[in-house]
């Protein structure tokens, strides 16, 4: 099939209205004197020149003439659940763009400062003081049956032969006003229809599948619904670690382990969540447990609480995407909810474990002792002295330490001029002017952070300094905290603008904590940096420069 029976609209019969939006890939506004079967508001998606350039047509055909398709039922529930394409935009010869239904009322959130926001999956990936001070009190049981929801949905398009593919937390919504909790799907061009992709599949930043693996499949929607429904319970943005969900529900928290393994076969289809999830959401509290207690501070132990949102901040790559609707209400790109990147804290074992902690030390020094015996059996066996197989130095490295250095500086020169264009948006936050704006670029900084150290922790760096690769990670992962916590200070004094409620705002302080960790971790990486970049002559850098 062609999709040569999609529905076609001239854009000169379109009465635009509002503009609703905008992403990376084009632009919505509100259509004025038309409904979507006669009942719901239309919003009119307009790709960008680039991304037209991009456009399979065919593709997009195949998707507005899809749900006409379907039997009646089935019809119903897609447009129902999802803002899927319902028409073809042409302007003469050219597919301009499409139309969709409207974001349903329900579906959007008010937040403190009056604005009206889309309410993206994004806001519930905080701190619980972050989620009720923006959504209101979100309990366990309301987690579990948008679980169940947006299990029962994705599942039913992977029986209609939709994936997903990007299962942004900006593109899914919820909604908490019914007698049972409700999600609703945005940018469904970007998902794929029997193998058929419309653009080219990306996938959010911190979302990505593990060891490269393609996003065009159910296995990979398998692999961030389990995702989703551990960082919910972990109140944050990133991370895997399911403990905080496994105190709620053990058996879900099975499903979400099997689901995040790297092998595609072994991850629980979405029907198998379905049970689980309904004894959960009929059995959980309407009240979050009291934070674990962890130990304090030093080698052994990692915090798992927060003391202000941000939570705590591990090692791991994260990030985000933008894309879909705005409500007229609503200036700036949608959807906008901020992101609360962690910021981890070393913890020490109690005192009381002291003996545990010598009974520790002397296993590892057995294990140091049956490796060095090992490498150095294996060493006496063969001509390469402490060479490996490739001649190289270390054990299983194929770069030289020159090819290394220019990786990385490859990477450390992509993140040019960054800091210039965060720098005035926040100057010009604190003059209250331009506020969404510089909410997007803070926000678009924090992606770009994001997908460096994405970056970073793919690259083999074994011949540099041991100190060198974390050092830029914490940098850039502190330096994407601070940009989140930018756009929490734009969410905050969205309604009532000053300077002293910018800089009196509790996320200010969090991105000037977050900047100040940045910037220690900066000049240490530069440290090190820059007598390796002089030996093979590379690109030196000020601390400034990252």
């Amino acid at each position: 099939m062609t999709g040569s029976g999609a529905a076609r609209i001239a854009r000169s019969d379109l009465v635009l209205g509002t503009a609703l939006g905008g992403g990376g890939q084009g632009k919505v506004w509100a259509v004025e004197k038309r409904l979507v079967n006669r009942k719901w508001p239309v919003a009119y998606k307009e790709y960008k020149p680039d991304s037209q350039g991009q456009l399979r047509i065919d593709a997009l055909e195949r998707m507005v003439a899809f749900l006409p398709e379907q039997p009646l039922a089935v019809g119903q529930w897609l447009a129902e659940h999802a803002a899927w394409p319902a028409a073809l935009v042409t302007e003469g010869s050219q597919v301009r763009g499409f139309l969709m239904r409207q974001i349903p009322d329900e579906f959007f959130i008010t937040l403190p400062s009056g604005d009206r926001k889309a309410a993206g999956f994004e806001f519930l990936l905080n701190s619980l003081s972050y989620v009720n001070m923006m959504v209101g009190n979100v309990t366990p049981r309301q987690v579990f049956g948008l679980l169940l929801s947006f299990a029962d949905t994705l599942e039913r398009l992977h029986g209609l032969g939709v994936v997903a593919g990007d299962l942004s937390p900006k593109n899914l919504l919820f909604s908490l006003s019914g007698p049972r909790p409700s999600c609703f799907l945005i940018d469904c061009d970007a998902m794929g229809l029997r193998g058929d992709w419309v653009l080219k599949p990306v996938q959010t930043p911190g979302w990505q599948l593990p060891d490269g693996e393609a996003p065009e499949t159910p296995e990979g929607d398998r692999y961030k619904f389990a995702l989703l429904a551990v960082r919910l319970f972990l109140h944050e943005q990133h991370g895997k670690d399911a403990a905080a969900l496994r105190r709620m529900d053990g058996a879900v928290a099975d499903l979400a382990e099997r689901g995040l393994s790297r092998t595609p076969t072994d991850r629980p289809a979405l029907s198998d969540w379905l049970d689980p999830l309904r004894r959960a959401f009929d059995s959980a509290p309407e009240t979050w447990p009291a934070a674990a207690p962890t130990a304090g501070p030093g080698l052994f132990g990692t915090a798992t609480g927060s003391t202000r949102p941000g939570g705590s901040r591990p090692a791991g790559p994260r990030g985000t995407t933008v894309g879909g609707q705005v409500p007229p209400q609503t200036s700036g790109p949608f959807p906008s909810g901020p992101f609360n990147p962690p910021r981890s804290t070393p913890q020490r074992a109690p005192s009381s474990g002291r003996a545990g902690a010598v009974a520790f030390w002397i296993v590892l020094a057995i294990i140091a002792l049956i490796v060095w015996q090992i490498a150095t059996h294996s060493g006496s066996g063969s001509s390469g002295g402490s060479s490996d197989s490739t001649g190289q130095p270390g054990i299983g490295s194929t770069d030289t330490r020159a090819e290394q250095a220019t990786a990385l500086h490859t990477l450390l020169a992509q993140n040019a001029d960054r800091r210039r264009g965060v720098s005035d948006a926040v100057q010009s936050m604190m003059n209250c002017s331009d506020l969404q704006e510089n909410r997007q670029v803070f926000e678009d900084a924090a992606d770009a952070r994001a997908g460096l150290v994405e970056k970073l922790d793919a690259l083999t760096l074994d011949q540099l300094a041991d100190d060198l690769a974390p050092d830029l990670h914490n940098a850039w992962q502190s330096s994407e905290e601070a940009d989140r916590a930018y756009v929490r200070v734009v969410d905050d004094v969205s309604g009532d603008c000053s300077t002293s409620a910018v800089t009196g705002s509790s996320a200010w302080q969090d991105a000037v904590s977050a900047s100040a960790d940045a910037t220690a971790a900066k000049k240490d990486f530069v440290a090190v940096w820059n007598p390796v970049a002089r030996e093979f002559g590379l690109e030196t850098f000020a601390w400034s420069d990252l």
